[in-house]
């Protein structure tokens, strides 16, 4: 059986309301989580396949093959990975800032823009899974990703809210790859035919969220407190999900930037599976 992870996200809902209607022809389940716990299941081996961040290439690219044309990204601002703050961001020097525990890729381009964008040196970073309202009352500044992310922005949550999708693109001009389809090469060796077909239904249900957004938008959960048109027109054009040339060019940026700050220990070789 083909163990394939699910990030609970609006991002991944236009992909996996198609996939999993369409998954009885494969042998496939379906895991739920966030980020960091599917992270740590895919390296593990008890999953196969996962929209994973794409940080975690860095930590175990010897272990992992991409999934080729696909992923998570932003050409610009993603609204749904926020830096919240009680003070311009470049009145942050040497604060201690609060993450999401759930987030890693997004930690992680966090301190390439305080460093890089920014220009800020001092800040540290501590995971917390407090509430959004009460971390900002502990700290200065509050990275928060996904659902929350969206939830917090309409609530207006915080004087100042800087989208990190669009404060890299101010600083690199390229898109940003929050997350990539990485499969580990141990757990899933012998399930190519699985994987084969599943990448198959993964590109249709991709190549369909520009046309079908409204009417995926009509049944999906998070429409309840987002709102069907605006869910659509957060997956048209906030969100990206093909692992282009120029997505390829942000994310060696990334890995670039990580290396010069000592965020990963060097830049990987991608390797894709080989179709």
């Amino acid at each position: 059986m083909l163990r394939v992870g699910r990030i609970d996200y609006a991002n991944c809902t236009p992909l996996f309301m198609q996939l999993e209607t369409a998954l009885d022809v494969i042998d496939a389940e379906i895991v739920h989580g966030v980020p960091a716990e599917l992270n740590a299941l895919l390296a593990q081996g008890k999953i196969d396949l996962c929209i994973s961040s794409s940080i975690e290439f860095c930590r175990h690219a010897t272990e992992y093959l991409i999934l080729p044309g696909n992923c998570i990204g932003s050409f610009g601002a993603v609204q749904s990975v926020l830096l919240l703050s009680d003070r311009p961001a470049e009145q942050l020097g040497g604060a201690q800032l609060l993450v999401s525990s759930e987030s890693a890729t997004s930690v992680v381009l966090l301190q390439i823009l305080l460093a890089e964008h920014w220009g800020l040196s001092g800040c540290t970073v501590e995971r917390s899974s407090l509430p959004v309202a009460e971390a900002l009352q502990q700290a200065p500044g509050l990275l928060v990703i996904g659902d929350k992310a969206l939830q917090a922005a309409a609530s207006g949550a915080a004087p100042y809210c800087y989208d990190l999708g669009e404060e890299w693109f101010r600083l690199t001009g390229l898109p940003f790859v929050y997350a990539l389809w990485l499969l580990n090469r141990r757990s899933s060796s012998g399930k190519e035919v699985a994987l084969r077909q599943f990448y198959r239904l993964l590109v249709q249900a991709r190549d369909r969220i520009d046309s079908a957004a409204d009417e995926l938008a009509a049944q999906a959960p998070e429409a309840l407190w987002m709102g069907r048109e605006q869910l659509a027109d957060y997956w048209r054009h906030a969100i990206t999900y093909s692992l282009d040339d120029q997505h390829h060019a942000g994310l060696f940026r990334y890995y670039q930037l990580a290396a010069r700050h000592g965020l990963i220990s060097g830049i990987p070789s991608l390797e894709f599976f080989n179709l």
